[in-house]
């Protein structure tokens, strides 16, 4: 078996890994399902049913992918920009994209240690799309397949605006390298520019927030 297996599924886990270390710095439970469901990580509000009878039940289903890319900034001047690309299965993005508790989460982890990062082992960048965003950029075109693959593409790109004061931002973006429709996902730790629904996508605590805010206008469920 090759390297760049053990290569991917470290990665992968790494992700996996992170995302659950910080659903249970929210106070929730966090568990990886034992089949290949589409589904990588699942939380629960177990911790505030046991402490709070009546709470009601509240479950996130997450997909959760992982990226290495070069991220670096030329020393005197402003700017960067990288790109970075997802492979899912097409039946992956059938089942996100049926609702809001169902979440794509994408960690991009720096291969240049030490240049705009800690350590490696620090996500560069985390963001996020829920089921009904992933839906919505689907039907723009944002989903692609390339010669040969079984799979589909989503690629993003990272930029950083070339003025001194400006903010790392995700951006989805078609096979031509152009901006999908829905793909503005706002800044990281900026408070100008937001995305289009409001939301803090860099954050799991921003999906959170997100996801309940819609749950309590509609009076539903998680």
């Amino acid at each position: 078996m090759s390297s760049d297996f053990f290569d991917l599924l470290y990665n992968g886990y790494t992700g996996e890994y992170q995302l659950m270390s910080s659903l249970y710095r929210n106070g929730l439970d966090a568990l990886r399902p034992p089949a290949d469901m589409g589904i990588d990580v699942v939380s629960l509000n177990l911790k505030q049913q046991l402490e709070h009878p009546g709470v009601e039940p509240e479950t996130f289903f997450f997909q959760v992918k992982t990226a290495v890319t070069d991220v670096c900034e030329v020393e005197g001047q402003h700017g960067a920009i990288t790109t970075v690309t997802f492979k899912l299965k097409e039946s992956e993005v059938d089942l996100l994209a049926q609702g809001r508790e169902r979440a794509l989460f994408c960690y991009v982890y720096n291969s240049m240690a030490g240049t705009l990062t800690d350590a490696f082992e620090t996500p560069f960048m985390c963001f996020w799309m829920d089921g009904e965003r992933l839906e919505t950029l689907r039907r723009a075109g944002a989903f692609y397949r390339q010669e040969g693959d079984t799979k589909l593409t989503l690629a993003c790109q990272l930029r950083k605006p070339k003025h001194e004061f400006g903010h790392w931002y995700a951006l989805v973006v078609n096979s031509d390298g152009g901006q999908v429709d829905g793909g503005y996902l706002g800044v990281v730790g900026g408070l100008g520019n937001p995305a289009s629904d409001g939301a803090d996508h860099y954050s799991v605590s921003g999906y959170l927030d997100y996801a309940r805010r819609a749950a309590g206008a509609t009076g539903g469920e998680e």
